[in-house]
């Protein structure tokens, strides 16, 4: 099990993700745990894409609820118990996380996880995604949270949020971000008032920044641009 998890880690850091980086002129008052679901054009999940379920207790549940709703996304079920006790070791923590491209989780446990995963999963940017697993249509709960992109609004003043992978076309990457763009801003306290900066960048590169914000004294209408401008500048 250890050797193929360790397969499946090396062929997702094959990809190299592309990100969307939003720069704010003030921070959030308040941070947010939960993910926000942010809509893209262009599924960036592989149809192969690992999935990991993290559920409430007990976990055949939740397996037998998935196998009942024909739900065949999901590749691994973790409940919460299980996760506290065999995934407590560091070493466990970091082998999990780069061994699924995406998690989902219940939302019920949602804010109890980020002191179970540790920080491994916020430096990947992996943090669950929550799924309503009460829904009567879980297949589809199940297949939209895979479909979409998320955002975390943290206490800091620089976002980022997934628009592609290295393996897509530049135009479905520009797609991505001029869909996710007027989304992003909507959750944002102050909207296009609080944003300084929006640039792509990789894990690997320098931002490229296609926003700045306009002067102080500048007209506001110059602030509505940036989402046109995406596709012009990934595709350049």
């Amino acid at each position: 099990e250890k050797k193929d998890a360790e397969k499946g880690a090396q062929l997702i850091e094959d990809e190299t993700s592309i990100w969307l980086v939003v720069a704010l002129k003030r921070m959030p008052e308040k941070g947010r745990v939960k993910p926000i679901r942010i809509p893209v054009k262009h599924t960036i999940a592989k149809e192969d894409a690992r999935v990991c379920l993290f559920t409430r207790d007990s976990q055949q549940k939740y397996k037998d609820l998935l196998k009942e709703k024909e739900v065949q996304r999901v590749e691994k079920v973790i409940g919460l118990s299980k996760l506290r006790s065999k995934y407590k070791q560091y070493e466990a923590k970091r082998l999990l996380c780069s061994s699924y491209d995406l998690f989902l989780a219940d939302a019920a446990i949602i804010p109890l996880l980020p002191r179970v995963l540790g920080k491994k999963f916020f430096e990947k940017k992996k943090l669950p995604i929550p799924v309503n697993m009460d829904k009567t249509n879980l297949k589809a709960e199940i297949m939209r949270a895979c479909h979409s992109t998320y955002m975390s609004l943290s206490a800091g003043t620089c976002l980022s949020i997934r628009v592609g992978h290295s393996n897509m076309p530049a135009a479905q990457v520009a797609d991505n971000i001029v869909h996710a763009v007027p989304a992003v801003v909507d959750h944002i306290p102050r909207k296009w008032k609080n944003i300084l900066t929006l640039s792509i960048k990789t894990s690997e590169s320098v931002s490229l920044p296609f926003y700045n914000a306009p002067l102080e004294e500048a007209s506001a209408s110059t602030a509505t641009a940036p989402a046109a401008a995406a596709a012009t500048t990934t595709t350049a």
